[in-house]
């Protein structure tokens, strides 16, 4: 399990180490900023959707140590959000946060994707044991927050690339979505007193 996590952190890493060679040496093409806000919230989203993914799979798999690399998808998500937030403000608002948040009043794509960030952070702010022991059963409803910032992240994705005429990925990306839902709500009809509220996120 150890080399499988090693490896699982080195895919995650990859493209951001790939991103970071590209901007300083090797170049982006012809619009660095339009490559980095759509490379980083791309990967953002597939990574979300891999944390989605490794509850309804560790079920079909029968392997039950995959949900120890949960926590560290979750936190891979929230560091590839967090430069998607940057990069957008930086590039598209010049370094002012104000202009952000009112970009968001405007934008219903900026809103969403607002909302998918401030849903990962608390997440994320939440993930340690500490406050898995402090908030007892209450951190398992507060982590089911997941599902609504992945609602908010795809309709973001949608959103943003039906306004440049490619509704390929929005397709694939809300595709495995519904896949991995479909997976979900099987997988609890099969396991007894599950839909009482005691499944894992």
């Amino acid at each position: 399990m150890a080399l499988f996590r090693i490896l699982l952190w080195v895919l995650c890493a990859a493209p951001m180490a790939d991103l970071v060679w590209r901007t300083f040496v090797s170049g982006l093409g012809p619009n660095p900023q339009e490559t980095l806000l759509r490379e980083t919230g791309t990967w953002c989203l597939v990574l979300l959707l891999v944390t989605l993914g490794v509850t309804p799979m560790r079920s079909v798999l029968q392997w039950g140590e995959l949900i120890r690399v949960r926590r560290m998808l979750g936190l891979w998500t929230f560091a590839w959000a967090v430069v998607h937030l940057l990069c957008f403000w930086a590039f598209e608002h010049d370094f002012i946060w104000a202009n952000v948040f009112l970009d968001g009043l405007k934008r219903p794509f900026v809103t969403l994707g607002l909302l998918a960030f401030a849903i990962l952070s608390l997440l994320a702010a939440t993930s340690h044991q500490w406050a898995m022991r402090t908030l007892g059963s209450r951190w398992k409803k507060l982590h089911r927050l997941v599902y609504l910032a992945a609602i908010a992240a795809c309709v973001h994705f949608v959103l943003h690339r039906a306004g440049k005429n490619n509704f390929t990925d929005p397709a694939i990306a809300g595709s495995i979505f519904l896949g991995l839902m479909l997976l979900r709500s099987r997988w609890l009809r099969w396991q007894p007193g599950r839909s009482r509220g005691i499944e894992k996120v």
